[in-house]
């Protein structure tokens, strides 16, 4: 099963896309703090990533910007920013999609399925073991 992290502070919100998921056939996890959030992320490991903008600490451009250094996990941003210029600076700092709040579940749902089956054959290029070995570094340069 598929595994999809939802990064969002709006806990209806989060706790309405978990269900959802989990009802469509994706392990769906959500992170309640947000405190440590790259290495929160790169710790839980997901196929794919729902990430908010407007988050507490590290707003989820730059959260992307740093995921993206290290890893090509399929990310989806999922704000209420509905500016061009955020959208811009999300695509140029990694993200796959940019949706903004409110949003039909059902479009997001399909967007999810095509950037995970694209991603499935390259999202683990480095193996498993890669992206451990990736969490490993990172975590002992932000210790």
């Amino acid at each position: 099963m598929q595994k999809i992290l939802i990064v969002e502070d709006d806990e209806k919100l989060c706790d309405e896309l978990k269900i959802f998921l989990n009802n469509n056939g994706y392990e769906a996890r959500t992170l309640k703090k947000f405190d440590n959030t790259i290495h929160d992320i790169l710790s839980i490991n997901p196929d794919l990533l729902l990430l908010d903008i407007n988050l507490p600490n590290n707003d989820g451009e730059f959260i992307c910007k740093e995921i993206r250094k290290v890893s090509n996990l399929p990310i989806i941003m999922v704000t209420s920013r509905d500016n061009e210029l955020d959208e811009l600076l999300s695509i140029n700092y990694g993200a796959d999609h940019y949706v903004t709040k409110p949003f039909n579940i059902q479009i997001l749902l399909a967007k999810i399925a095509s950037l995970l089956k694209r991603s499935n054959g390259t999202l683990n290029a480095r193996g498993q073991n890669g992206l451990q070995r990736i969490y490993a570094e990172f975590s002992k340069k932000h210790d």
